[in-house]
């Protein structure tokens, strides 16, 4: 009767990880988040600058009257509009492992932090914008003082939902998608905002109240 030999189990092949979270990996992921954090602090001045391209009808008088510059798209604002959107990339972090996995926690904090900051800024621009334009005014609703702040403030708005949004879907969404759809948003937004403003916003703030 010959006595069975154990063999020794071999542990099972784990998964090659294209990325690992080495020092190196940190250290960037933390560069990156540093550098759109305070990018996002700093993100009044190209915030004032797309303001600037958004005429407002002054509700203290009657017709066309305008406060602003009035404009088309030149390489100021572009510009400006692609330093906001590199931004918003920036505080995305860096992917766990590779481009389609999902993306670390830090970097999501910082990305519903981000949105909060561009939150915060399309509201203060947008009441700065209006903020000396108020009473008297011609008609006792201040017409289109009101409207025009909403309409100001839908891009940065917008942008700042969806940026919140992806945050919370960290480990659902692949880090890419997370990176990117604030930044079509916030592009697509504004890009419709400038087109429908003098040509055909104006139109209606500087009628009779609707």
């Amino acid at each position: 009767m010959t006595a069975e030999v154990n063999e020794p189990e071999l542990p099972a092949p784990q998964p090659r990880e294209v990325l690992t979270a080495t020092r190196l990996r940190r250290w960037s992921e933390a560069a990156l988040l540093l550098i759109g954090a305070l990018g996002l602090i700093c993100l009044a001045y190209p915030t004032f600058v797309l303001l600037e391209y958004l005429p407002q009808v002054d509700p203290r008088q009657v017709g066309p009257v305008y406060v602003g510059r009035p404009g088309g798209i030149d390489p100021r604002w572009i510009i400006n509009a692609l330093i906001s959107g590199l931004l918003l990339i920036l505080v995305t972090g860096l992917p766990v492992r590779r481009p389609t996995g999902t993306g670390s926690l830090p970097g999501a904090v910082a990305q519903g932090l981000g949105g909060l900051a561009v939150g915060f800024w399309a509201l203060v621009g947008a009441t700065i914008l209006s903020l000396h334009l108020n009473e008297p005014c011609t008609y006792a609703s201040c017409w289109p003082m009101h409207e025009q702040t909403a309409a100001t403030l839908a891009p940065g708005a917008l942008t700042a939902i969806a940026m919140i949004v992806m945050a919370c879907l960290v480990n659902r969404l692949a880090w890419w998608i997370r990176a990117l759809v604030p930044v079509v948003v916030w592009l697509g937004t504004v890009l419709i905002q400038h087109a429908v403003w003098t040509s055909y916003l104006l139109d209606i703030f500087q009628g009779p109240p609707r």
